[in-house]
């Protein structure tokens, strides 16, 4: 295990290079796109780790990370392509036990050139509004 995953299952707030996600569906366009705009983010300043079934202190929830564990790492891939234009591969994902409860980690790499996105991260809220997670040309860090 990397020190950067064990300080962030250590860790009891979030931080540029630590996120804490109670859940995650691979089936929400919203879920994606959030968690694309904290992928893009962290590597951007670095790298860092998404845990995955914790609190916002970093505390198990107890949920199941199972389908978070499924995802293809070629879908994560896929993802930030779309939104970015880059061939996203500098990250891991992997199962870490905390407290006893099986918790779901992205690490992720730092990159030379920071992403940008080129197509914005909308999704819909209802049968007639959407959201916008980030705009084309937004750079975050």
């Amino acid at each position: 295990m990397s020190s950067r995953i064990t300080n962030a299952l250590s860790a009891t707030t979030e931080s540029a290079a630590v996120e804490f996600k109670q859940q995650f569906d691979p089936g929400s366009t919203r879920d994606w796109v959030e968690i694309i705009k904290d992928i893009v983010a962290i590597s951007n300043s670095g790298g860092g780790v998404i845990v995955f079934g914790v609190d916002d202190s970093g505390i198990p929830v107890g949920v199941s990370v199972a389908n978070v564990l499924a995802v293809d790492p070629a879908d994560v891939t896929n993802k930030v392509k779309k939104y970015t234009d880059y061939q996203f591969t500098e990250f891991s994902l992997s199962a870490h036990e905390k407290d006893g409860s099986r918790l779901a980690v992205l690490e992720l790499f730092g990159i030379r050139t920071p992403l940008v996105f080129t197509k914005p991260g909308t999704f819909p809220v209802d049968s007639s509004r959407q959201s916008t997670a980030f705009g084309k040309g937004t750079i975050y860090f």
